[in-house]
């Protein structure tokens, strides 16, 4: 029977893995339960060579899959480059064409922002102005209004770091649950 094993079941077999190709007793006894023999120095060789080639095999291929990934990464890279100079091209054929039809009075900017988050738009931003009674004669005198919360929220907003959200005027109170003094339960001895 030992002679009909390949080298593979002879080497999961001395690792203590039992195959179907060295069959059982007649009594139903598996070869497990024999006693174990000791293994021999060239036994050990060949197991020890076995999970080097496994484990060279394994680098290997996981070399190989980085190699392709980090050029998926390049072609990915290209495509997306490829796309951005695409775009350029257009935004600047349309302001070519926006600046030749239409006077320069500032209506070809672009204005580029961030997906907003949340349902609700973003609030507009304060009007600040100074009416002409109160300019003073020197900008140094001058007091900036304004609330640098209120502003610096509004940027957060704008930039898309915050989700934008709307004021909730009577939100739902909790329902009270009433329920009578059990009297009966306080008594004295």
């Amino acid at each position: 029977a030992r002679a009909n094993l390949s080298e593979w079941d002879e080497d999961s077999a001395w690792e203590g893995f039992e195959t179907d190709a060295e069959g059982s007793d007649a009594e139903g006894v598996s070869a497990a339960s024999k006693p174990r023999k000791r293994k021999t120095t060239v036994q050990r060789n060949r197991i020890k060579r076995r999970k080097a080639e496994e484990g060279l095999k394994k680098h290997e291929s996981k070399i190989k899959a980085r190699d392709e990934q980090t050029k998926r990464i390049r072609e990915i890279a290209s495509d997306i480059a490829e796309r951005d100079a695409f775009v350029q091209a257009l935004v600047a054929q349309q302001a070519e064409v926006d600046s030749s039809d239409e006077e320069d009075d500032g209506a070809g900017e672009v204005v580029l922002r961030r997906k907003k988050l949340g349902k609700s738009k973003l609030p507009e931003g304060d009007l600040e102005l100074v009416l002409p009674d109160e300019l003073q004669d020197s900008l140094r005198r001058l007091r900036p209004e304004g609330n640098l919360l209120k502003d610096r929220y509004r940027s957060l907003l704008v930039r898309g770091k915050v989700e934008s959200r709307r004021r909730i005027a009577f939100h739902k109170a909790p329902k009270v649950k009433y329920s009578e003094k059990w009297s009966y339960k306080d008594f004295r001895l």
